[in-house]
C-alpha cells in the first residue's frame, strides 16, 4: 500500500522542525577552534562600535547583521539568514550594550516568535 504523501510530508516536517528551530533560535554549536576564531573576529567590532548604526555597518562588512530571534539578540548571516551565534556565545550582555550604545530601534518581524530587526 502506497503511503499518503501528505502524511509523509507532515511526519518529515515534525522530525526536522526541532532541528530547524535549534538552527534558527538555539545556541551556537561550534568546535573550540571555530568558536575562538569567531570571537576573535567579532568581539573587536562590538568593542569599537560607537552606536547601533556603527555596529550594523561594521558587522555588515563581515557579512553579518544583528537581529532579535526568539527575544535574544544574535548575529545572522547575510547570505542565507542563518543564525551564527548569540550574545552569550560572545561573552556579551545586552545591558552593557544598551548602556554603551543606547537603546536600539527594533522593527518587529511578523510571526509567533519575538523576532525583530535592529534599524539603528
Amino acid at each position: 500500500m502506497e503511503p499518503n504523501r501528505s502524511d509523509v510530508t507532515h511526519n518529515v516536517y515534525k522530525l526536522h522542525t526541532s532541528q530547524v528551530r535549534r538552527m534558527m533560535y538555539g545556541p551556537a554549536q561550534y568546535d573550540c577552534e571555530t568558536a575562538c576564531l569567531l570571537r576573535a573576529v567579532l568581539l573587536p567590532i562590538f568593542d569599537v562600535s560607537k552606536s547601533w548604526t556603527d555596529l550594523i555597518d561594521r558587522l555588515g562588512g563581515k557579512g553579518y547583521h544583528p537581529m532579535f530571534r526568539g527575544g535574544e539578540l544574535c548575529l545572522i548571516k547575510h547570505s542565507d539568514g542563518s543564525r551564527i551565534c548569540g550574545l552569550r556565545f560572545l561573552g556579551l550582555d545586552m545591558h552593557d550594550l544598551v548602556a554603551r550604545l543606547g537603546r536600539p530601534s527594533v522593527l518587529p518581524c511578523s510571526g509567533q516568535m519575538a523576532d525583530g530587526e535592529i534599524l539603528h
